[in-house]
């Protein structure tokens, strides 16, 4: 009880880690901006799910059970070497930092661990043994480690001793605010180390228990307290101060106190004083002189004013700008001060304020939008012209970049101010969109013009806009209307082609490229009986069609376009304009029409001739009958022992017997049996031509399609063509039926439809391609819930363009009178 007691106590113990690390990273989330705290959110996150397993493995029952959050525990525990490693070197800054492909090269170790831990039961590199430690205070997991643990670790405890190497290296030389930071970091890390080398070789009491993961947790509350402490995150990297020192002006950071935190070199020379411990001493007592300007002038906001103050005995002016510090909580935490020496700039601001009153006059009276850029984009100028036309004041953009360039324009609008760089004279003229106040996307003219300093390089720029919105409209509406007007004439199925009236070739849609394969670019601009001559010599002048004023047409007229022969419509129609005079030629192909017209009437006379057959079938009904009855009475006249007979025989002085045996010589009863054999035969040929030609009341009812296609086959057996030599019964058929296969619904006559305009249509191509033993081979089978009939025959077969074509309506390969076109199209 004991045991299982502590189990959950160090489960615990670790689910609050896990929870503590959850907590961080949520808490940093808002700032995952900054690649520091993206660096330290990861690390949490590893920490957590290392602890969250680790807490799980405490409380498992079983061994089996314990080992699979162990390799869990390695999802979270095989980052965190990397990443405090990482963490540190951003922290660091400067040369410290890692590019993308150092990432990478990082990331490679703990995803190599993590499938080692995977497949260790294939290779045991990590341990070759585990097994429940039962002497500790609960029940924990122990192991014989082997070289992949061994080497794991070395590559962890590696990275985060080089961590610390350059974390203390960077103590070393750091100062102020950023020393305090670095000290934070580095009792955070030192937790890690102890924990950890406690586990591996410490107390007995804690031999069972790994603190790592808990460590790490306190790490980030370390470095979280370092952020709220120091601001740490708002001013990492601590390379900063390397920026400071490398600006001209003097710049001063001051707390709410008004004590020093930042003094850089340039502030340092110019009021002669060395390095200042932060937040030691106060503005007034270092610089006096300057504290009764900051107190005079400042306010809760960036202000810039001009000023002055004696500086060693001479007074200089000074452009001063006080601005607020805030922190990532938008609370003042200082005050930033910055100095530029302006007493050169005051004299020659005066020489240059007439030029500039003169050239203000012509600005503003120029009807085209004007801007002044400074040599770093920003606006010091536009004239009225530009509020007009875009909407902006003077006052809403002076000093700010203007951002009013389209995303789809920003890389030709970049390429443009990069001639006019490079131009020696510095101008260049473009056409591109701007966007205005209101959101309005306005076609401009620009041309851009750079000023040059003495030493030649750039100075400002003027930018001079000219609104062509309206002309690109109307050039949009032209384009867009001809386009249409053009789209119109292509997705015609028919030739259409323009003419002037001296029949030069105006226009020459897409059908008619497709047809004769000359394209449009090729035909616009020739006469029409240089490239088409087959067409023009169904076409009358076409000057005197325009005279006329009348629509001229011929129909069926044939023409030959790329070697095939086609029946036509010939469509002319005269335009007439104050500007142009021409007209259009219509072609449409009707040679499917007219071979479809021709099928129809082939089909009504093969509907009579089904009419006329079923009423002959009707009639041969009646005599077969008879023959087969008569043929039946003599049989049993001949060949019974019935009384009349006998006594008739005797009558005639002969004996039965005698006859009998007379007629059996003679094979005088086989061929009576003949006579009723092929009487019946011819019956049962009547019988399914009166079933196939009887129509049908579409009453579905249950049959076997064996016994339809039986039926068929001994229908279409019966057919017989002497033009073509054709018996259907010399064709081979082979039948491969599957037994036992139910019944299914079905319209009895449509089925055998099928069947027999298959079976004909297969005969016929067979006897087409000469195939000299022509076969069919029948399979008949169940497949699931379905009954399948597949005929194929030693045919040719289809190429694909037939293939796509076999159910269109009056599609055929057949001559006209021959084929109908139906048969397949009714199938299907």
């Amino acid at each position: 009880m004991e045991a299982l007691n502590w189990s959950i106590i160090y489960g615990l113990f670790s689910f609050v880690a896990a929870s503590v690390s959850v907590a961080i990273a949520i808490y940093l989330a808002p700032h995952w901006k900054n690649i520091s705290v993206r660096v330290l959110i990861f690390l949490m996150v590893a920490v957590a799910v290392w602890s969250l397993a680790y807490g799980m493995e405490f409380i498992s029952p079983d061994l089996t059970l314990k080992l699979w959050w162990v390799k869990v525990e390695y999802f979270g525990a095989a980052w965190v070497g990397p990443l405090i490693f990482s963490f540190i070197l951003v922290i660091a800054g400067g040369k410290w930092q890692l590019n993308k492909t150092g990432y990478v090269l990082l990331s490679f170790v703990p995803l190599l661990v993590i499938i080692l831990v995977l497949t260790n039961n294939d290779h045991h590199l990590m341990w070759s043994h585990a097994w429940l430690d039962l002497s500790g205070r609960a029940p924990a997991m122990a192991y014989s480690r082997e070289i992949g643990f061994w080497g794991y670790t070395a590559v962890s405890y590696i990275l985060i001793l080089v961590g610390t190497i350059v974390l203390i290296h960077s103590l070393i030389s750091a100062r102020g605010i950023f020393r305090k930071q670095l000290v934070v970091v580095l009792v955070g890390i030192m937790f890690p180390w102890f924990s950890n080398v406690l586990y591996l070789f410490g107390f007995e009491e804690l031999k069972t228990l790994d603190l790592t993961p808990v460590s790490f947790t306190i790490s980030g509350i370390a470095f979280s307290w370092g952020l709220l402490r120091y601001q740490m995150l708002d001013l990492i990297p601590l390379a900063h101060k390397a920026v400071l020192d490398s600006m001209g002006d003097p710049i001063i950071a001051l707390d709410m106190n008004d004590r020093i935190l930042e003094i850089n070199r340039a502030a340092q020379t110019l009021f002669k004083t060395s390095a200042l411990v932060p937040a030691q001493n106060e503005v007034k007592e270092v610089f006096p002189l300057l504290y009764e300007q900051i107190v005079k002038f400042r306010q809760h906001h960036p202000i810039d004013v001009e000023t002055s103050f004696a500086v060693e005995t001479m007074l200089t002016y000074w452009n001063l700008r006080i601005s607020p510090l805030l922190s990532r909580k938008e609370k003042q935490i200082g005050w930033l001060i910055i100095l530029r020496d302006i007493t050169d700039r005051d004299t020659a601001e005066k020489a240059v304020k007439e030029s500039e009153r003169i050239q203000r006059i012509i600005l503003e009276a120029s009807p085209n939008p004007i801007v002044y850029y400074n040599k770093t984009g920003e606006v010091t100028y536009l004239n009225p012209a530009f509020t007009k036309v875009f909407g902006w004041y003077l006052d809403e953009l002076l000093g700010k970049r203007i951002d009013f360039v389209p995303e789809e324009n920003f890389e030709e609008t970049k390429k443009a101010i990069q001639k006019t760089y490079d131009k020696p004279s510095g101008n260049y003229n473009f056409i591109t969109r701007r966007i205005t106040k209101t959101g309005e996307i306005l076609d401009v003219s620009i041309n851009s013009t750079l000023s040059r300093t003495k030493d030649g390089s750039p100075g400002s720029m003027v930018v001079n806009f000219t609104d062509i919105t309206k002309i690109k409209k109307t050039e949009n509406e032209l384009r867009n209307t001809k386009n249409f007007i053009r789209s119109i004439i292509n997705s015609m199925p028919s030739i259409l082609i323009g003419l002037n009236i001296d029949g030069v070739v105006t226009q020459w849609n897409a059908e008619t490229q497709r047809l004769t394969g000359i394209l449009a670019d090729q035909a616009e601009g020739s006469l029409l009986k240089d490239i088409f001559p087959q067409l023009s010599g169904h076409i009358p002048n076409v000057r005197q069609t325009i005279e006329k004023r009348k629509v001229g047409k011929e129909t069926k007229a044939t023409l030959t376009i790329a070697g095939k022969m086609m029946l036509t419509d010939i469509t002319i129609y005269p335009i007439l304009s104050a500007s142009f005079q021409g007209a259009v030629i219509r072609v449409d192909d009707i040679s499917e029409r007219v071979r479809i017209e021709e099928m129809m009437v082939q089909s009504e006379k093969m509907l009579s001739v089904g009419g006329l057959a079923a009423g002959m079938a009707h009639e041969i009904n009646n005599p077969l009958a008879g023959i087969l009855q008569n043929t039946q009475v003599i049989r049993n006249r001949l060949s019974r022992d019935l009384p009349a007979n006998i006594k008739t025989a005797e009558e005639c002085g002969i004996k039965l017997e005698n006859l009998k045996a007379y007629m059996e010589k003679r094979n005088i009863f086989s061929m009576m049996e003949l006579v009723t054999s092929s009487g019946h035969r011819a019956a049962q040929i009547v019988e399914n031509m009166l079933s196939f030609s009887r129509k049908s009341n579409r009453r579905k009812s249950s049959h076997y399609l064996s016994d339809i296609m039986e039926a068929t086959i001994e229908l279409v057996k019966n057919d017989y063509r002497m033009k073509k030599r054709y018996d259907f019964r010399s064709i081979e058929i082979v039948k491969e039926y599957q037994e036992n296969i139910p019944a299914v619904s079905c319209e009895k006559s449509e089925i055998q439809q099928v069947f027999l305009n298959i079976l004909k249509n297969g005969a016929e191509a067979m006897v087409d391609a000469g195939i000299s033993s022509p076969k069919f081979i029948i399979r008949y089978f169940r497949q699931q819930d379905q009954v399948v009939f597949e005929i194929e025959d030693n045919g040719l077969g289809m190429d694909q363009e037939t293939k796509k074509r076999i159910f269109e309506p009056f599609f055929t390969t057949k001559d006209v009178g021959v084929g109908t076109g139906l048969g397949l199209s009714v199938s299907y």
